[in-house]
């Protein structure tokens, strides 16, 4: 379902994925009982002659009426959030510890690693390509190897 076809409410933006197109959202039966934050932005109201947004908040895509929707509530992100950055922390763990990596904790290493999009600079870059090689190998990774990841690219993929 599209945005713009939700029926009658307020909705609130729980979470959005610009590149795949899809925003998630809550339905409230009443606006006054939104969940309290500094980060929570104000509710949407759909109407049938048009919507109300509150445009100037991050959270509300440009093209919204266009992206694809599902409802997710705030605490359902939260929770996947929370298990995403366990993985991460498994992860980090092994690569510390110079352990070869195994099963859905290799699967998600090659997954930050390696990228589906030719256009994406990460396909090419050599060190990421000599990881992705180690890592399948079960070769432990060089000191430097072991800072890009555990350092850098690893703390940036948590949410």
């Amino acid at each position: 379902m599209k945005f713009k076809d939700l029926p009658e409410g307020f909705y609130q933006i729980t979470q959005k994925n610009e590149l795949a197109n899809k925003v998630f959202v809550e339905l409230f039966e009443n606006p006054d009982n939104l969940p309290l934050g500094m980060f929570v932005p104000a509710p949407i109201q759909v109407v049938q002659d048009g919507r109300s947004y509150n445009g100037k908040h991050h959270m509300i895509p440009k093209n919204l009426d266009n992206m694809d929707v599902e409802f997710k509530t705030f605490a359902e992100v939260r929770d996947e959030r929370k298990a995403y950055s366990a993985r991460i922390s498994h992860v980090t763990r092994k690569i510390n510890l110079k352990e070869p990596l195994k099963g859905k904790t290799l699967e998600l290493a090659l997954n930050l690693v390696r990228c589906d999009d030719p256009d994406a600079g990460i396909n090419h870059d050599l060190l990421f390509m000599e990881i992705a090689r180690k890592f399948e190998a079960g070769e432990a990774l060089t000191e430097y190897e072991q800072h890009m990841m555990v350092d850098v690219h690893l703390v940036h993929a948590r949410f």
